[in-house]
């Protein structure tokens, strides 16, 4: 980092009992980093079908076709 100046290091361990877990930046008021799982469910006649979990942040329209 200090040879090449730079402040990130890409897929760090956070957690040592969750090492999967990483660092999401939401920009929320109260928190800007987050930590854990991301989901995209749909409901459908009363029934919640998982259609995306996943432990990195990902962008909810690249699905969102699918799972309509």
């Amino acid at each position: 980092m200090h040879k090449h100046r730079e402040h990130r290091i890409a897929d760090r361990i956070v957690n040592i009992h969750q090492p999967h877990a990483r660092p999401m930046v939401r920009g929320k008021d109260r928190q800007n980093v987050e930590f854990g799982s991301k989901m995209q469910a749909s409901l459908v006649g009363g029934f919640i079908f998982i259609d995306k979990l996943d432990w990195t942040a990902f962008n909810e329209g690249t699905i969102l076709k699918d799972s309509v």
